[in-house]
């Protein structure tokens, strides 16, 4: 699988998009081999434990993340906002609390990216608030 590297906030969408869309190899040639991804609820390390959270963990949920907005990019880190939109399609659970199928919830969310020198995303985190309807 080639690298693909976040360099603008073009990639940022398409990376967004992918994840949307669950296409997990074009979401995987964004991140480093090594990449550390610190999620609303737990911190993952690496390829194989990032892809068992978000196809195992995470899988009764349908997650969709809009647009990236107030994209900044700095030495080797960039920050935005985006919104998380979680569809249970089946029951679950998410952040401590059960979900049955077909709840709906969103999360607004600033995520702050660090990158590689080859511009894969080598760490995340996101910090996340539930939007109370």
């Amino acid at each position: 699988m080639s690298k693909r590297s976040i360099r603008t906030e073009q990639d940022f969408e398409e990376f967004f998009d992918a994840f949307s869309r669950q296409d997990w190899d074009l979401v995987f040639s964004f991140l480093s081999d090594d990449c550390v991804w610190d999620a609303s609820e737990r911190r993952m390390q690496g390829r194989a434990d990032i892809k068992a959270y978000w196809t195992g963990d995470h899988a009764s949920i349908k997650e969709t993340l809009s647009k990236p907005k107030h994209v900044a990019f700095g030495q080797g880190v960039a920050y935005l906002q985006t919104v998380a939109s979680l569809e249970f399609i089946a029951d679950g659970s998410f952040l401590g609390r059960s979900y049955p199928k077909g709840s709906q919830v969103e999360l607004s969310c600033v995520d702050v990216y660090s990158l590689a020198d080859d511009g894969t995303i080598k760490e995340c985190r996101v910090y996340s608030k539930v939007k109370q309807g």
